[in-house]
């Protein structure tokens, strides 16, 4: 039985809420308008260690694709990898 086009919309809707909560741009995007709001200490430090954990994916993102452009330049592996 075919999907009504309602239900097809609430599933594609899903999806992409779901893909924008796993993406890490949006994911900066929604701390850094926490930033600008008044907050506890505790949750001062809760949204840092949140930023902290966002910057060490950033940088282990930018170390693989700088691995993947160094190997599509030189045909080897980066230096740092041997």
């Amino acid at each position: 039985m075919a999907l009504a086009p309602a239900e097809k919309q609430r599933r594609y809707r899903e999806r992409l809420k779901a893909a924008d909560q796993t993406n890490p741009d949006v994911i900066e995007r929604e701390l850094l308008q926490e930033v600008g709001r008044e907050m506890s200490d505790q949750e001062r430090i809760a949204l840092a260690d949140r930023l902290a954990d966002l910057a060490m994916d950033f940088q282990r993102r930018a170390i693989r694709l700088s691995r993947m452009a160094t190997k599509l330049r030189t045909g080897e592996d980066h230096p740092l990898q041997r």
